[in-house]
């Protein structure tokens, strides 16, 4: 029996989580474009010896060698422009996949939101909210006559109680004709004793007649 299989390797590492296929790609391209800055900066240091020599030679009054020396700088000039530009399609790329992968992100951010919209909206629909809207303008309309009928029952009330309190009033005023002496019948009606005084002169013009 492999014990180390029953209890475990002691020390046994774990596996590294796996990167995703851009991170990947991301980081080759870093490295790529490292490596070529290196190279570059190599062919930039022989081709500015190569200078050097060519000027030497040619102070030396070897103009065959200074011409060797200035047409191996230029194969070094002409590697470096290849690695410039490489450079240059290595970094647009990086940048191009940056740019989707934020894009992809916002992608499916909006994507979850729309989800999240359509799960939030399930059971409503436009019909719904029109027969809610007809539905609440019934029962507003059911609350206003209900209001008008009882408003109209209030003021039927309301005439009773009137017609109920002026015959009050003539009764009050019966009564207090009838108590009150006449030497306070025209405190209480000036115009019933000045139509009498006028009466009784009349009826006295008309005796003495």
């Amino acid at each position: 029996m492999n014990f180390g299989q029953l209890f475990g390797k002691k020390g046994a590492s774990k596996k590294p989580p796996k990167q995703d296929k851009n991170e990947q790609t991301t980081l080759m391209l870093d490295q790529k474009i490292q490596e070529q800055e290196l190279r570059l900066n190599n062919l930039e240091t022989k081709a500015n010896a190569l200078q050097e020599e060519a000027k030497a030679k040619l102070k030396a009054g070897d103009k065959a060698g200074a011409k060797r020396a200035l047409a191996k700088k230029k194969k070094y000039v002409e590697q470096m422009k290849q690695i410039e530009g490489a450079m240059a399609m290595m970094e647009e790329q990086k940048m191009m996949l940056d740019n989707t992968l934020q894009m992809k992100d916002v992608m499916s951010a909006i994507k979850q939101g729309n989800q999240a919209v359509k799960e939030a909206s399930k059971g409503m629909s436009v019909e719904d909210l029109e027969k809610m809207k007809e539905d609440m303008e019934d029962v507003k309309a059911d609350q206003e006559e209900l209001n008008d009928f009882f408003k109209d029952y209030a003021d039927q009330n309301n005439e009773d109680v009137e017609e109920d309190l002026e015959n009050l009033e003539e009764e009050l005023a019966k009564e207090a004709n009838a108590v009150l002496p006449s030497a306070n019948i025209e405190k209480l009606n000036p115009e019933r004793v000045k139509q009498k005084n006028e009466e009784d002169d009349l009826n006295n013009f008309l005796a003495g007649v």
